[in-house]
């Protein structure tokens, strides 16, 4: 610890000055612990502010992305700020290999989006994700969404797809506790009006039409899946959902 000492010029006045010097004194010590404790304080918060998200746990996700099948399947990768008092362009991610910086990773601007690359788990193992900032501020979010068909025509494995896809993407999500996890076997279309949907089976053309709550819901058939016909809609659906 710090220890003052009395100024030669004061000397002769110790007696008189020595309980002033001992308040000093007092005072220097107890500023010096104070600096000291920040000292100690400060590195702590600045690793707090950062955190590492193992590989490991979003590489199965980003296999299922690689490996979808569905052009209606948008899977978007971002970082989501859940706070007011942190701005997008504050968040700093990065790859870190072995403990060490690989490279920064670029955030889209207007939502946050980014790019990872694919990996085998012996590389997902040396790997993790770096953001500066703590899990109650910003996290790395996955967002699935089945878009809307472009055309009242589509092909029946383009639109089916979104079957196996879902299934995929559960699993990779469900980790060990994928056997538990529901399986998806039909997609639910969703109108705003009455509609019809056409299938064109091999000359024999299936017909569904949907009821009062506005839906239809078809399971996907593997023969058709091989067979590949066109699926005609009346109006193109407001959403699909598969389930």
């Amino acid at each position: 610890m710090c220890q003052a000492r009395y100024p030669t010029v004061f000397t002769q006045h110790a007696p008189v000055l020595k309980p002033y010097l001992a308040h000093w004194n007092k005072r220097i010590d107890q500023m010096t612990h104070l600096f000291l404790s920040l000292a100690l304080f400060l590195p702590l918060l600045a690793q707090a502010e950062e955190r590492d998200i193992a590989y490991a746990e979003i590489a199965p996700v980003l296999t299922a992305a690689s490996r979808k099948k569905s052009p209606l399947l948008d899977i978007k990768l971002n970082i989501e700020v859940l706070s007011e008092t942190v701005a997008l362009e504050q968040v700093k991610v990065w790859l870190i290999r072995d403990g060490e910086m690989v490279s920064q990773i670029p955030l889209n601007p207007k939502d946050g989006a980014i790019q990872l690359p694919t990996m085998t788990k012996k590389q997902a193992k040396q790997h993790s994700i770096r953001i500066n900032q703590p899990k109650e501020m910003a996290h790395l979010n996955f967002a699935m969404t089945v878009l809307p068909p472009s055309s009242t025509h589509v092909e029946y494995r383009d639109l089916f797809s979104l079957v196996d896809d879902s299934n995929l993407f559960i699993k990779a999500m469900a980790g060990k506790m994928a056997l538990f996890a529901p399986k998806v076997d039909a997609l639910t279309f969703h109108f705003t009006e009455a509609a019809t949907i056409t299938i064109g089976a091999d000359g024999n053309d299936l017909h569904f039409e949907n009821g009062s709550d506005l839906t239809i819901s078809i399971k996907q058939s593997p023969e058709l899946m091989t067979e590949n016909p066109m699926v005609i809609f009346s109006g193109i659906p407001a959403a699909i959902e598969p389930g």
